[in-house]
């Protein structure tokens, strides 16, 4: 049958729809309100009011008082590790990232007949009917692209 507890709990760390405690996880209740929410962080001792349905399953109902925040020390950060696996690299000046127009109309070529390729293909299922289809369709581009 359900019931309803007080307990002191400490909240380990938060999830989507709640917060676990010790390798239980407790949801918040449909009774539960919202400014409550900002006292269970993770750390905090808590004199609760638990609502036990009948599966066994925790919900949050109200916090009655925040007894504590237990102060949680975080992880040391393996420098050693980090310094060996993050690449480094090592150049001397940025390099040159200025083309000409030439380059820049050979480019923009380039552009057009994959554009144009790819959606040749993606319209005809033959092959050749979609070569022929592109060469039509990259004269027409070619055509009426001011040089």
């Amino acid at each position: 049958m359900a019931t309803t507890v007080k307990e002191k709990i400490t909240v380990a760390e938060l999830s989507k729809f709640g917060f676990k405690v010790g390798n239980e996880y407790v949801n918040y209740s449909k009774q539960f309100s919202e400014a409550d929410k900002a006292k269970v962080v993770p750390g905090a001792v808590l004199e609760a009011e638990l609502y036990v349905a009948d599966s066994g399953k925790k919900y949050l109902n109200k916090v009655l008082s925040a007894v504590a925040v237990e102060v949680v020390t975080p992880k040391a950060v393996d420098t050693e590790r980090a310094k060996k696996f993050t690449p480094t690299f090592n150049k001397d000046k940025a390099p040159d990232n200025t083309m000409s127009k030439d380059e820049w109309r050979l480019k923009d070529e380039r552009i057009s007949r994959q554009g144009i390729i790819q959606v040749a293909v993606q319209v005809m299922s033959d092959f050749d009917e979609a070569v022929k289809l592109a060469d039509r369709m990259l004269d027409y581009v070619n055509k009426n692209t001011p040089k």
